[in-house]
C-alpha cells in the first residue's frame, strides 16, 4: 500500500509539473535545414541601381541625367546629392542658406523571383530664371525663386529591366520629367 500511495504521489508531482510547463509549438521544434530554403535571416545583397531622369518638352525628350548608386539590402539607405547651396536674405543682415539640386535616397530589399523592393525619395530643385517668373529677361527678380519636385515611391523592380517609377508635370509648363531605374544584382 505505501508503494502505491508513493507512485501516485510521483505520478501527481509529474503531471502537476509537465502541466505548468507551456506546450511546445512549432516553433520551439528543431529546425530540419532544406536546402532549397532561404535563412529567415535577411540578406546583404548588393544592387547597382542606375537612374535616369528624362526631361520632356511637349512630349520630346530634350534631357537625360544619369546617375548610379550601390545599394544593400540590409535596410540601410542608399543616397545621391548634387547640389548647390546659395545664400538668401530672408531678413536684414540675416543670410540662409538653400540647397538647390538632386537629391536621391532609396532603400532596397529582397524579393523572390529576380525582384527587388525599391523605396525612392527623390527631390529635384532649381532656380527659375528671370523670364520664368513673369520678368523680362533683363530683370532679375529682388530674390531667387525656387522650384521644386519631390517624389516618394515604392516599386517592384525586375533585375536588369528598366522601370519607370515617376512622371511628373510642371505646373508652369508643358515639361515633364520621368524617373527611371533599372537595378542589377551585384555578385
Amino acid at each position: 500500500m505505501k508503494i502505491l500511495a508513493r507512485l501516485m504521489l510521483v505520478f501527481a508531482l509529474v503531471t502537476t509539473v509537465l502541466a505548468q510547463q507551456p506546450e511546445k509549438g512549432p516553433t520551439d521544434q528543431p529546425q530540419k535545414k532544406d536546402s532549397t530554403a532561404h535563412d529567415s535571416a535577411p540578406s546583404d545583397n548588393v544592387y547597382k541601381l542606375v537612374f535616369v531622369v528624362f526631361e520632356l518638352q511637349d512630349g520630346k525628350r530634350t534631357n537625360q541625367r544619369d546617375y548610379m548608386m550601390m545599394a544593400k539590402s540590409s535596410g540601410h539607405p542608399a543616397s545621391i546629392r548634387i547640389g548647390t547651396r546659395v545664400p538668401i536674405y530672408a531678413e536684414e543682415k540675416k543670410m540662409q542658406y538653400v540647397d538647390a539640386g538632386l537629391d536621391i535616397r532609396c532603400f532596397v530589399g529582397d524579393v523572390a523571383g529576380g525582384r527587388v523592393l525599391a523605396d525612392c525619395e527623390i527631390g529635384v530643385s532649381s532656380f527659375i530664371q528671370a523670364e520664368q517668373a513673369g520678368g523680362s529677361a533683363n530683370v532679375a527678380p529682388s530674390a531667387p525663386v525656387l522650384r521644386s519636385t519631390r517624389t516618394n515611391s515604392s516599386s517592384l523592380l525586375v533585375l536588369g529591366k528598366p522601370t519607370l517609377i515617376a512622371t511628373v508635370d510642371d505646373v508652369n509648363s508643358t515639361k515633364r520629367m520621368q524617373i527611371e531605374v533599372t537595378a542589377t544584382k551585384v555578385d
